[in-house]
């Protein structure tokens, strides 16, 4: 059996910096959270909204996971095409990518799991059925490719999730930043 872990930002390094929304030069945000791949030549900004430690990963206010090239490599080298490292600019810390996670799966075994959907009658209507809020997130094993390294969750995409060799890979060139959150699996993946 495969374990997965919810890959967050730890919010309880001392001293930390905090960065804000990617936009590009016209003042718009790309779309670097929503499995989609990001198209365009231009280089997106984020701003540093609280000065402080830089970190290896962070998440930006806006769920979208920056790293060091050191930990954008060996993320790569186990995920390859299911993410897609984009050069940023960060004022005064050169070497950072956002880490567009491409992939997202339908594996939430919601028997077990805890959860909020958005509905037609919510203020965010065009999200009906999609997932609102994940309070306990029970993963579906026999939904999940053997090949699945870094994927978000499929009507959700706030949730990001690596296997275990990612979050080792991680670990071993230094994520300070990066917290890992075990998940729960249930289902049997087949051997096929």
């Amino acid at each position: 059996m495969t374990r997965y872990f919810r890959l967050l930002d730890d919010v309880t390094v001392p001293k930390r910096w905090h960065l804000g929304s990617a936009t590009l030069a016209d003042g718009t945000e790309p779309r670097l959270r929503a499995a989609i791949r990001f198209e365009s030549s231009e280089t997106p900004s984020i701003p540093v909204t609280h000065t402080g430690r830089v970190l290896d990963f962070t998440i930006t206010s806006f769920a979208v996971p920056v790293v060091n090239r050191r930990l954008a490599d060996a993320m790569i080298d186990l995920a390859g095409a299911d993410v897609q490292p984009i050069p940023i600019n960060i004022a005064g810390q050169p070497g950072m990518f956002v880490l567009n996670a491409l992939r997202t799966l339908r594996c939430v075994d919601e028997a077990h799991s805890e959860f909020i959907k958005w509905t037609k009658q919510d203020h965010r209507a065009d999200l009906a059925g999609q997932y609102r809020q994940i309070t306990k997130l029970v993963l579906d094993e026999a939904k999940i490719p053997r090949d699945a390294q870094i994927f978000r969750i499929e009507g959700s995409l706030v949730e990001l999730i690596v296997s275990e060799a990612v979050k080792d890979a991680m670990e071993r060139v230094g994520c300070l930043g990066a917290k890992f959150i075990e998940l729960q699996t249930s289902g049997t993946r087949s051997h096929a």
